[in-house]
């Protein structure tokens, strides 16, 4: 079946709807990472949020801080929501700058980024590798970067890469994915992982959207594709990737 209604993040989109972070994240340790972050930003400081979607985990920086925000995202209507959810929350701050680009594209301050966010987004800048290398280039020294990662809890089955459209090298262990870092010049601060629940919770909003859009929208010309491609992947989640694929934080320090 093919998507005729064509808009590059259409499904994604829609499958998000109910969604504040678009990763294995919950609230509870979205707190924990921006303790860990820093408690000390000032009003000079800014941190960017690469690939930052909904920007949620950037306005909950910006709620406990005076630092000021950049969230870069190619997707306008995640742009969109963020944009309207950080104006009923500070009215008349304007603290957050939003920007519908490619990453590499964007302007940067010349005096670099006190920190940067990359929370499953490791695919804006082209990999993780790439995110490491360039992101410690965009940081002032002592800067932090907060990337998130996915990883393999076990070797994956060629079946379950079949629905991903991946390769058994696209990720690597969570100890791996953490050495890697000190390659590229970083201090390692702090990692952690999505618990089970957290994935349980994103994976069951992420086809409970879609599902509850379809319903609500029978004539709609990808309600086939759609609901084939949602199902799938929700049965591959439950039979390989739950056990499979983990999702790692990572906080680093630019030596």
């Amino acid at each position: 079946m093919t998507i005729t209604n064509y808009e590059p993040f259409r499904f994604s989109t829609i499958a998000h709807s109910n969604h504040s972070y678009l990763s294995p994240l919950s609230q509870y340790k979205a707190r924990g990472l921006i303790r860990s972050l820093s408690t000390d930003f000032s009003a000079d400081d800014i941190v960017l949020d690469a690939g930052c979607g909904k920007a949620t985990l950037l306005r909950d920086v910006l709620s406990v801080s005076p630092a000021r925000g950049v969230g870069v995202d190619i997707n306008q209507r995640f742009l969109i929501e963020a944009r309207t959810a950080f104006a009923q929350e500070f009215p008349n701050d304007s603290r957050l700058s939003l920007i519908n680009a490619p990453l590499l594209e964007h302007t940067r301050p010349d005096s670099g980024y006190t920190a940067v966010l990359c929370v499953g987004s490791t695919h804006a800048f082209g990999s993780f590798d790439a995110c490491l290398r360039v992101a410690f280039d965009w940081l002032k020294p002592n800067g932090r970067l907060l990337v998130a990662e996915g990883y393999w809890k076990q070797p994956p089955s060629q079946s379950y890469l079949d629905v991903l459209g991946g390769t058994a090298d696209e990720f690597v262990s969570h100890a791996e994915n953490a050495q890697r870092a000190s390659k590229f010049g970083y201090n390692l601060l702090w990692t952690a992982t999505s618990s089970d629940d957290e994935w349980d919770e994103y994976e069951g909003r992420y086809c409970n959207a879609m599902m509850q859009y379809l319903a609500a929208n029978p004539d709609d010309p990808d309600a086939a594709a759609f609901s084939k491609r949602m199902q799938d992947w929700h049965s591959a989640y439950l039979q390989w990737g739950r056990a499979t694929l983990g999702f790692g934080y990572y906080l680093l320090s630019r030596a």
